[in-house]
């Protein structure tokens, strides 16, 4: 068994927001990402993989298919390995989101 802190986790840079790894095996990856205000993460997708993202603290809108979704604190997103997904920081505090990603059955 391994304890990690998301509070350690929580790590903000001025140039582009930032992904901190927590766990990361072969099947499954856990990883906060941290945006300072106004910044954005384009849109893109995971083949073969499903996304669970809770946001920690702060509110922006994530980007999914080309539909904005408005999110703060305590919500869930999920995102099949399909799905574009993007986000932008439209708050004036700092966001941290909590992932999971998880590789699907062949």
């Amino acid at each position: 068994m391994h304890v990690y802190s998301i509070e350690d986790a929580k790590q903000f840079n001025d140039e582009r927001f930032t992904k901190v790894n927590l766990i990361k095996n072969d099947h499954s990856t856990a990883f906060v990402l941290n945006f300072l205000p106004g910044q954005h993460m384009k849109a893109h997708n995971h083949p073969h993989r499903e996304l669970y993202l809770y946001v920690i603290d702060g509110d922006g809108i994530f980007l999914i298919d080309d539909e904005e979704v408005a999110v703060s604190a305590g919500d869930v997103i999920y995102c099949d390995s399909k799905q574009q997904l993007g986000f932008t920081n439209t708050s004036d505090a700092r966001v941290s989101i909590y992932a999971t990603m998880t590789k699907l059955q062949d």
